[in-house]
């Protein structure tokens, strides 16, 4: 949770707040079933509410998950996210399993501890949950981290990009071995770019979102590297990049869209069933395991 004022906090720069990550479905019932009946996330009722979309709310951030009639591509990377009762989530995934809701998919828990689960989704997109209160967080709830594999010497250029051209406040780290550019994208939520070797670096097909202090100026930035897609007009614009700063050259093929702090959907209340802390499955977690093991049945 969040830290007290005492202690010294990263900065937040240019850019304030990681609003969503989206990627591609084919269809939505898997996205339910394991968001919903799983995760104990909720569908917002009032933006992608029809069939061509899903917009899945996660504390104050969203997945976004749009159906063009194509599964999803695989994601190389990994997803953090902060939950309040990990275990409460297990059981739930777990009576999913047993009644054969996930058959037939890539799903599968990864590993299990204490205070983490790291689940591949039924479309194959891994994600860890986070106990809420195991590592710093502003809310039991929410989008930690999005980690996306780069090829080795990516992480100085994609530095270079998210200082000079987002104002943002990036460090290279070492995180489990890999060299990575750690990319502060608000309070306590990042994108960290981990060099790795890998086969294929497919990221076209995903892309994340994120709000920004000073649009006009990086729109310019994006116009002179022949980086915007589209025309830009309003409170939103998608890149292609990130790119060099100097030489507008594309550094990786990864989609930013970025918004400004004056578009209406900027910190707009969304819906949500947890914490759960209180409500309603916390109670039930155990109960559920149990009867789950038994091969029962428990509408909930």
């Amino acid at each position: 949770m969040a830290s007290n004022n005492r202690e010294m906090l990263p900065e937040i720069g240019g850019i304030v707040h990681l609003e969503h990550f989206n990627f591609e479905m084919l269809e939505h019932e898997w996205a339910t079933l394991f968001f919903m009946n799983g995760l104990g996330l909720t569908r917002d009722p009032y933006k992608r509410t029809d069939e061509t979309n899903m917009g899945v709310n996660i504390g104050l951030q969203q997945f976004h998950l749009p159906r063009r009639g194509r599964a999803t591509p695989p994601f190389i990377g990994e997803i953090g996210l902060m939950v309040p009762g990990v275990r409460v989530v297990e059981a739930r995934l777990e009576r999913l399993a047993n009644l054969g809701k996930f058959e037939g998919s890539v799903y599968e828990i990864l590993e299990s501890a204490e205070e983490e689960l790291l689940v591949r989704s039924p479309w194959g997109v891994v994600i860890r949950l986070l106990e809420a209160g195991s590592v710093p967080f502003s809310k039991p709830l929410g989008l930690v981290y999005v980690d996306i594999p780069v090829r080795p010497g990516l992480a100085k250029p994609l530095t270079d990009f998210y200082k000079k051209v987002m104002a943002a406040p990036v460090q290279v780290q070492k995180i489990d071995g890999e060299t990575t550019a750690v990319v502060n994208m608000g309070p306590y939520q990042f994108v960290r770019y981990r060099e790795r070797k890998l086969k294929d670096y497919n990221l076209h097909d995903f892309h994340i979102a994120y709000y920004v202090t000073h649009y006009n100026t990086i729109r310019e930035k994006a116009i002179k590297a022949e980086a915007l897609m589209g025309d830009g007009v309003g409170q939103l614009f998608f890149c292609r990049g990130p790119f060099d700063p100097k030489t507008g050259e594309p550094i990786l093929d990864f989609v930013q869209e970025v918004r400004s702090i004056y578009h209406p959907d900027f910190m707009r209340p969304l819906v949500n069933r947890w914490p759960i802390i209180d409500e309603p499955f916390s109670q039930q977690g155990d109960i559920v395991r149990d009867l789950a093991a038994q091969g029962l049945d428990v509408a909930q």
